[in-house]
């Protein structure tokens, strides 16, 4: 069921951020521009094309938990991802020899078991190219992504909050900056950007003139 609510959850959510921008910025040149921005943002941060281990500090605390996108994939993730069995292709493996003697277990199995802590021996029984799979199932690649078992509907309901949140604050802009007039002093900012702009251009119109003169 929870697999049947989330697109159309994401859906509502995907359309009501489409509303929003345009609606607190009166120019309506300026959305497009901002925008992608933001689709970049959640979709560069939200644990999955980077795993959150590897993020500077500076965006692990903040910018991964502000995503709305973090907890909609978590969620999905942790919904899906148990169920999979992991068998890795002999090119997917880690390939190595026991000592003589020795089986692929006999080596290797107390790091696999109590050290590794997850994968496992494609062939525990073979005394020459072992080979080690990383992951014995989706669980194990899941933990590697900051998602866990409990996370469904824990990420489930917090994405909703994003939704609601976002359905808010359309009616809010629509209300505040459509029927009211405020512009929250983007008109000023972007009215300030737009000055700069233009004296960048007459700078090189300038230059230009005089090298063709």
């Amino acid at each position: 069921m929870d697999l049947c609510l989330r697109p159309v959850v994401h859906r509502d959510f995907q359309r009501k951020f489409l509303f929003s921008i345009p609606n607190l910025i009166h120019h309506t040149d300026i959305p497009p521009q901002v925008l992608p921005f933001f689709f970049v943002m959640v979709n560069l941060f939200n644990g999955i094309v980077r795993p959150y281990k590897d993020y500077p500090v500076f965006w692990k605390y903040w910018m991964y938990y502000v995503n709305p996108v973090t907890w909609w994939l978590r969620g999905v993730i942790s919904s899906v991802f148990p169920s999979v069995d992991i068998e890795c292709a002999s090119k997917e493996a880690t390939h190595f020899d026991p000592p003589p003697g020795s089986t692929c277990q006999q080596y290797a199995g107390n790091f696999v078991s109590n050290i590794a802590g997850v994968g496992y021996l494609v062939n525990p029984d073979a005394t020459e190219d072992c080979q080690y799979c990383p992951f014995a199932n989706g669980t194990e690649y899941m933990h590697t992504l900051n998602v866990h078992d409990g996370d469904k509907w824990r990420c489930f309901g917090i994405f909703l909050a994003f939704v609601i949140i976002n359905w808010a604050l359309v009616y809010f802009f629509i209300y505040t900056v459509r029927v009211r007039g405020w512009s929250f002093g983007m008109g000023y900012l972007f009215g300030g950007v737009g000055v700069m702009i233009e004296g960048v251009k007459k700078v090189f119109s300038k230059k230009s003139e005089k090298e063709q003169n």
